[in-house]
């Protein structure tokens, strides 16, 4: 059975670490990483709805065809940015996504896992690496309180939030796969391996 794991969140949270160590720390396992960054025409809302809503289908749509191939997938931002995005820098509500998502959450009932990694404003600034586009700490919370927000209303089963803070990012895969594994079951023990 295929494995399908989200990995969202804000800049400089570690979503792009995070997804790198899984990979890194399971065994016997193959993932292939897919990231959905954010759409070039801005200024056309209409348009821009419209090919997130056929984006994000398709999305789902990928996974069902994957379920039963054995195919994993690890993705790097997904669907729950537009619900943050859209009302904070387009001008329009992304809250549609959660009816694409409701479409397909319960037939991916055990296979789908979300962790959405949200900080503290001020520590995420610090650790801003030059590529983000944040101007101050009020947007960035605005962005963390959206991920919070959209964490809470999605309708996947199996889902953690977690406030990074000041955790390393050995700490913050170890929390990831306890979940993954202990919790949830979507590793065995003996497909994974914590780097000591």
């Amino acid at each position: 059975m295929s494995k399908f794991i989200i990995i969202e969140g804000t800049d400089n949270t570690g979503k792009d670490t995070q997804q790198n160590l899984i990979i890194e720390k399971v065994n016997n396992l193959v993932f292939h990483k897919v990231h959905y960054s954010s759409l070039p025409f801005k200024e056309d809302k209409e348009l821009h709805k419209s090919y997130s809503t056929q984006m994000y289908n398709d999305m789902f749509r990928m996974m069902m065809n994957s379920k039963d191939d054995g195919i994993n997938i690890i993705f790097n931002r997904s669907h729950l940015g537009e619900s943050v995005y859209a009302p904070l820098y387009r001008g329009y509500s992304g809250d549609f996504i959660f009816d694409i998502e409701e479409k397909y959450a319960e037939k991916l009932r055990e296979d789908l896992y979300l962790i959405t990694l949200v900080n503290d404003p001020s520590i995420i600034m610090a650790r801003d690496d030059g590529k983000s586009f944040y101007e101050n700490e009020e947007e960035i919370k605005a962005e963390c309180d959206g991920f919070t927000r959209a964490h809470r209303l999605s309708k996947i089963k199996n889902k953690m939030l977690i406030n990074v803070g000041k955790m390393d990012a050995e700490e913050v895969s170890n929390v990831i796969l306890e979940f993954l594994t202990h919790q949830n079951k979507v590793f065995t023990d003996e497909q994974y391996k914590l780097f000591k």
